[in-house]
């Protein structure tokens, strides 16, 4: 008898030889051909492989898969494929992707449905499987009840680890391809009063009882907080899973780290398009019409300020008319007050979001950020002082320069940690408006700077 040797799956790339290849299979109804290479593939490149198709294309390509595969795809794809898809099967084809999926993912797929459809579907579920999602369904999304899932195995404190092994297996088998790292033990209240890791259950002897084995220091969040502050109680004691009670302290489901992990790049992707005034849910595929309905709002507010920019321009232009140079100079200045705000922008909205940075140490943080922006603006000023007077021969011109500098760089540190703490204070994002608000500051000081030396000095200049 030979002995037979595991070889691990290797990963497919998804390159455009093979996405040619699929093309032509498809053209063709090669079904055969087709289902060979998506047995090779993760869900993940599936989804990947359908988010570069044609609608039509990808439509064909998902009908070829099981209503299991259907599931671990749909929620991998894009937010327009998904919604694409949601939009287009019927309820009964919903339904058979839902069932195969856990409660969380169910939930979400449910809840991007139309009320007429999503009220098909949990009327097709089994009665159990409608009351856990119609549940879930209540939680806000962005918060741990709408991001946890209801399979959670708990066992009371005076049950033996026999028991609690046999509930463990239990488990496994109703929900087949969970991954259960702990036991939740509770009290004849369902409420929470330790864990037991289950890599540790299957090395203690069947008789003992619980309560005496159990980990009593077990960290817990409620239903109502903020996915964000999970994700840093996650990071903070590095948890792989964390139950979710309710405010009497019961166990009403569990958080592992494969959906903290989405909520880190939902949350991070939200910052980086609020800063730059995008969509959060804007993709590449998203229509014209959508980018455009999304964009414009922002664009608006960026036009506003520029016009309140350019009125304090036009108090100037007396100024600007003695020594026209100043004119090719002022967005020297305003640029580089940007560049620094935007840089500590950065900093304080990261630190915000992680954690780092509360109104406890706000003080240390403005402190550090004014002293970089003053070194900044010395050292950035002087050479760009330097390099006005020796172009334009003119040292007083190169000393306003300087002078412009040193005040917009230090404006630009102290806006720039203010109004992310501000918005923070106000219970608003600070990366949803900061980077509007910093900009409109440091281009207005930026010139008010530049053209009031340039004022006070222009018998000096002239």
């Amino acid at each position: 008898m030979t002995e037979e040797t595991y070889k691990p799956q290797e990963l497919i790339e998804v390159d455009d030889e093979l996405m040619d290849d699929l093309r032509d299979l498809i053209q063709t109804k090669s079904d055969f051909l087709i289902k060979n290479i998506l047995n090779d593939l993760y869900p993940t490149d599936i989804a990947h492989i359908i988010g570069r198709l044609e609608f039509e294309e990808g439509d064909y390509l998902f009908s070829l898969l099981s209503p299991e595969d259907q599931g671990r795809v749909i929620v991998e794809l894009d937010d327009d494929h998904r919604e694409h898809f949601l939009e287009t099967l019927k309820s009964h084809q919903i339904t058979d992707i839902v069932e195969e999926l856990p409660s969380d993912e169910a939930t979400d797929i449910v809840s991007e449905l139309s009320d007429e459809k999503a009220e098909a579907v949990l009327d097709e579920l089994s009665v159990e499987d409608s009351q856990d999602l119609k549940e879930l369904l209540q939680y806000d999304e962005n918060t741990a009840g709408g991001l946890m899932q209801k399979e959670v195995i708990t066992v009371q404190q005076k049950d033996t680890v026999k028991k609690a092994i046999q509930a463990v297996r239990r488990a496994v088998k109703e929900d087949e391809g969970q991954h259960f790292y702990f036991v939740y033990v509770v009290d004849e209240n369902d409420k929470l009063v330790g864990s037991l890791s289950i890599s540790n259950l299957i090395l203690l002897s069947p008789a003992r009882r619980i309560y005496k084995v159990m980990d009593t220091d077990i960290i817990s969040v409620k239903t109502d907080v903020d996915q964000e502050e999970v994700a840093n109680i996650f990071k903070k004691y590095n948890l792989v899973a964390a139950p979710v009670v309710d405010f009497s302290g019961r166990v009403v489901g569990r958080i592992t780290v494969d959906d903290i992990v989405d909520v880190i790049e939902e949350e991070a992707s939200e910052d980086i398009f609020r800063l730059g005034g995008v969509g959060i849910n804007e993709r590449l595929s998203t229509p014209p019409l959508v980018s455009l309905r999304k964009r414009l709002p922002w664009l608006s507010v960026y036009l506003v300020t520029g016009l309140i920019t350019s009125s304090i321009i036009n108090i100037f232009h007396s100024t600007i008319e003695s020594l026209v140079i100043l004119a090719a100079l002022m967005p020297l200045v305003a640029g580089m007050g940007g560049n620094a705000g935007t840089q500590a922008i950065t900093l304080m909205v990261r630190g915000i979001a992680l954690g780092e940075v509360d109104f406890s140490n706000a003080r240390k943080a403005l402190f550090k950020e004014l002293s970089v922006g003053l070194l900044n603006g010395a050292l950035v000023g002087f050479l760009a002082g330097t390099v006005v007077a020796l172009v334009y021969g003119n040292i007083i011109l190169g000393v306003v320069m300087c002078l412009a500098m040193i005040t917009n760089l230090f404006i630009a540190a102290l806006m720039g940690t203010l109004v992310p703490l501000g918005l923070k204070w106000a219970k608003i994002d600070p990366a949803l408006a900061s980077a509007v608000l910093v900009t409109t500051c440091t281009d207005v000081f930026g010139f008010v700077s530049f053209l009031g030396f340039a004022t006070l000095f222009l018998s000096m200049l002239t």
